[in-house]
């Protein structure tokens, strides 16, 4: 009975007035300036070499240009780490914008700071721990490549993109991956083919992996394929296979595209996501289509995974992820920035979409409706929530003064529940097989 005692005080605690529990804000919360955001205040790596001082503020959305928006979140992945490169690296003050539903880091990396993160890709996204030696994938990794490394790479990819396996070659002798992305590019082969009269057509290839999908198209339409991959490996490997024109080293600040010409068909693998200037990068990308050209997008995450089936929302959004949104908003961010959506869906949580250059008479787009703004704050909300509640406990220190009425919240809104020992835990989220 005194455990019960106990556990209804503390249940009574966190919850306050039935009535009151969970309320939904009726007003915009004032905004505060990124300057007065408190952000980790732990392990900082001394001496680290991560500019300081080139930090974008952004009083609008990147995205489409309106005024009016919502922090939703304040922390990227970093909040995770036990060490980060400086104190700020985690602060990124998501936001919901008003117009077009496209999330954005209100407060986000630029010029040598963003360079800086790219060239530590792997330790950014947390694949090895800050300060240590990186182990990229030999195929997919920001080191610079040295001779003995173009000779390994050379004498892998001599047994080409198919290697049987009746041949018994170790896998220290060739390169799997080839065909894994071969594979995996056939799903947007089998899209544009199928949409597109494509029809000996001027290719663009951004940020390709393997040149997997430029090959595809060459093969099946004699497409003249030009390629940006993001690492010189990947670099390497696209002109030792396919000979194709191919740079390394993507501008995601101020993005150019570095051959000349204008293209039928430009494909864009996670660049929204990542882009600093997302309307710049879609100005950029319009600019060199052809009249009547297309865009292909895909790779581009959308917010299910921590929205719709439980995953932390930290966890999810790395210090790369600027911008994330649903189905809907993305295709308002197209709309938005002079293109009109062709066909678009949403497979493994990825969305992809094929889109023309519009009209300019056809300028004019849709804005997000108060419902369904409304409904993506509550989400966002509870996403939130739910990710502070899962910090482990060594890290929580950001979150000390908004803990209580955070564990209050989840618990009334039955995202959480109480524990017999007094702990506040999330609940698990049962999700249907499809």
């Amino acid at each position: 009975m005194a455990m019960l005692s106990r556990l209804t005080r503390r249940l009574s605690g966190l919850l306050g007035n039935a009535g009151n529990a969970a309320p939904t804000p009726t007003a915009l919360p004032p905004r505060k300036s990124a300057d007065t955001e408190s952000a980790q205040t732990y392990d900082a790596i001394e001496g680290s070499a991560c500019p300081r001082d080139v930090v974008l503020s952004l009083d609008q959305c990147p995205v489409c240009g309106a005024a009016e928006f919502t922090k939703v979140c304040r922390y990227n992945r970093f909040v995770l780490f036990d060490r980060v490169p400086d104190a700020d690296v985690s602060l990124y003050n998501y936001s919901l914008c008003h117009s077009c539903g496209v999330v954005f880091a209100a407060r986000r990396p630029a010029g040598a700071r963003y360079a800086w993160l790219l060239e530590h890709f792997e330790e950014t996204i947390g694949r090895v721990a800050l300060g240590q030696e990186r182990s990229g994938k030999i195929t997919i990794s920001s080191h610079d490549l040295t001779d003995e490394g173009r000779k390994d790479l050379r004498r892998m990819a001599a047994h080409g993109v198919f290697v049987s396996g009746h041949l018994g070659l170790a896998r220290r002798d060739y390169l799997p991956s080839l065909m894994n992305d071969r594979l995996a590019a056939s799903v947007h082969a089998e899209i544009l083919g199928s949409l597109l009269p494509l029809k000996t057509p001027r290719v663009l290839e951004i940020r390709s992996r393997l040149g997997s999908l430029s090959a595809i198209l060459a093969r099946l339409y004699d497409a003249r394929c030009h390629v940006m991959t993001l690492f010189q490996n990947q670099q390497f490997l696209v002109q030792e296979l396919y000979g194709m024109p191919v740079s390394s080293r993507i501008d995601f600040d101020a993005f150019q595209v570095p051959f000349e010409g204008t293209f039928d068909l430009i494909v864009s693998n996670h660049m929204l996501t990542h882009a600093v200037r997302p309307r710049e990068f879609l100005a950029a990308v319009r600019e060199r289509l052809a009249p009547g050209g297309h865009l292909y997008l895909y790779g581009e995450p959308v917010e299910t995974e921590f929205l719709e089936r439980g995953k932390s929302m930290f966890n999810t959004l790395n210090a790369f992820h600027l911008q994330t949104f649903d189905q809907a908003s993305a295709i308002r961010a197209l709309e938005a920035n002079g293109f009109r959506v062709v066909f678009c869906t949403v497979r493994d949580d990825l969305f992809m979409a094929l889109a023309q250059v519009a009209d300019p008479a056809d300028g004019e787009w849709t804005r997000m409706s108060d419902t369904e703004r409304s409904r993506r704050r509550k989400e966002y909300r509870q996403a939130s929530d739910t990710a502070i509640l899962r910090v482990p406990e060594s890290l929580r220190a950001p979150f000390a003064h908004e803990w209580d009425e955070v564990a209050r919240r989840a618990v009334a809104a039955g995202t959480a529940v109480l524990t017999k020992d007094g702990r506040v835990t999330v609940k698990r989220v049962e999700v249907s097989g499809g």
